[in-house]
């Protein structure tokens, strides 16, 4: 229906100096205006490959030709998801008003994500249970997210005794849960697969370090003894719970450089990088 739609639209997108799309499809319709056309990836590199639908994965090779024809004709290129050859990355921009809570009225330590297997939320627990009770009183663990895996992750808090010390928090507004985040010590993860999360950006932002597992673009972003801590997956659980001491021992530390390594995600830094590469790329575009 929206291919439709912009081939109705066709004659309207010609009239205008250049586009940007963040849409296969559309993308894909402007490419035949003659337009300079600027395009934004999504994440998935082929959505079909995960379509709700049934037949979805009998269009793969529609969304192939798409993404063919796209990479061919476009004058610029970014991506949010992964990373791609000849293609900008385009940093998901934060923007709020929450501000770095002083590092002594900080307390306890957080998760937040869906709480599916892959996340490995039950892997945190473990590890929380191993660490010493005088961390664990002054150090409550907070699991805000739902999913799949919650009953299950109760059952194991119970199993553990630690039903005083670990709350689950359900589903926060993003500025409520950011607010939360700028209120404990570390952002806890332990992902078997990622892109990038952003609850990592907003921890950086309000300064909390991060202790994660090195999939994904997370290495990119979270630096091994700087702004936290990076372990593979399949992480021994007593070197994790290890590190979490290590933080706690150097918070200044490893707290200064979170905040500093928010930089890459501020709203403003993010759109002046968009526009000057635009403004560059339509210059060079004109003068041919």
């Amino acid at each position: 229906m929206y291919v439709v739609f912009l081939v109705l639209s066709f004659f309207k997108l010609k009239k205008y100096d250049f586009i940007i799309s963040h849409s296969p499809e559309g993308s894909y319709v402007a490419s035949f205006t003659h337009k300079p056309l600027i395009h934004v990836f999504h994440g998935n590199t082929n959505p079909m490959t995960i379509s709700r639908f049934k037949f979805g994965k009998y269009l793969n090779f529609v969304f192939d030709h798409i993404h063919a024809v796209i990479t061919k004709k476009a004058s610029l290129l970014f991506s949010v998801g992964e990373k791609r050859e000849g293609v900008f990355k385009f940093v998901n921009p934060i923007s709020h008003e929450i501000g770095v809570q002083a590092e002594d009225k900080r307390k306890g330590f957080i998760f937040a994500g869906r709480l599916e297997k892959p996340k490995g939320v039950d892997q945190l627990i473990k590890v929380y249970y191993l660490l010493p009770k005088s961390v664990q009183e002054h150090n409550p663990l907070e699991i805000a997210g739902t999913g799949s895996e919650l009953q299950r992750l109760k059952n194991l808090v119970l199993k553990l005794g630690l039903e005083t010390n670990i709350t689950f928090l359900g589903n926060l507004e993003n500025r409520d849960l950011i607010k939360v985040i700028s209120e404990k010590k570390i952002l806890l993860m332990a992902s078997s697969f990622e892109g990038f999360p952003m609850v990592i950006a907003e921890a950086f932002s309000v300064g909390v370090p991060v202790i994660s597992t090195a999939v994904g673009d997370i290495p990119e972003f979270v630096k091994h003894e700087e702004n936290g801590l990076l372990f593979p997956v399949g992480f021994n659980f007593e070197d994790y719970a290890t590190g979490i001491i290590k933080i706690l021992s150097r918070y200044k530390h490893y707290a200064g450089n979170a905040f500093l390594s928010s930089e890459p995600f501020d709203a403003s830094v993010v759109a002046k990088g968009f526009v000057d590469k635009v403004e560059e790329t339509l210059s060079q575009v004109q003068s041919k």
